[in-house]
């Protein structure tokens, strides 16, 4: 069973990079912030993977953090969810307002990421709430409460709405950029989201 891998990132594109270990490229799927993240470094990196097997596949999906890998875990085995859902969820949200918007069943906060409608957030709020620890309130992750976060957003948002994207999609992508890089401009925002909606 592979738990973690250590290596250089070789190529980044679609929702995955390669990572050379030893010689060895594996493939791995990583939620959007995650792949940004690493198709900017140049040093080796430490991915905590995991192994997902199927009757005509097996897949590794990797995350910068055991939290994200545990979370991705829980999610994956709720009814119906998949681990391509499942990195959508880390690709819209980051683990900390995931455990917050299934803590306080905040649906509208759910059914925003990509792929997620009203059903599948209301089965992730039952089979989900009371199991992903408790929620960090000091950490930097509650950012929706900021008067910056809603003035940048809102206008990178309504930018990718003008461009033709729906919503729900630009609304992720943005919140991705966001809590990835805090003090970017509105075009910055705009440009490395519209790099995340090209991977999809």
């Amino acid at each position: 069973m592979i738990a973690t891998l250590t290596g250089n990132v070789v190529e980044t594109g679609g929702e995955s990079c390669i990572i050379e270990v030893n010689g060895v490229g594996y493939q791995v799927f990583l939620p959007l912030p995650a792949l940004e993240t690493l198709s900017r470094t140049t040093e080796p990196v430490k991915i905590h993977v995991h192994f997902h097997l199927r009757e005509d596949n097996a897949s590794l999906f990797g995350f910068l953090t055991t939290e994200d890998k545990g979370i991705f875990e829980k999610v994956i085995g709720v009814t119906g969810i998949g681990p391509k859902t499942a990195l959508a969820i880390l690709s819209g949200l980051s683990g900390e307002s995931f455990r917050e918007a299934v803590e306080n069943e905040d649906h509208r906060a759910l059914t925003a990421i990509s792929g997620v409608g009203l059903k599948t957030a209301q089965r992730l709020v039952l089979e989900l709430k009371g199991k992903l620890g408790p929620i960090n309130r000091s950490g930097t992750d509650n950012l929706k409460s900021t008067s910056r976060y809603r003035n940048v957003t809102e206008d990178a948002v309504d930018a990718l709405v003008a461009l033709g994207y729906p919503h729900k999609e630009a609304m992720a992508a943005v919140d991705a950029v966001y809590r990835q890089d805090s003090g970017l401009t509105t075009p910055e925002m705009v440009r490395l989201a519209l790099r995340n909606l090209g991977r999809k």
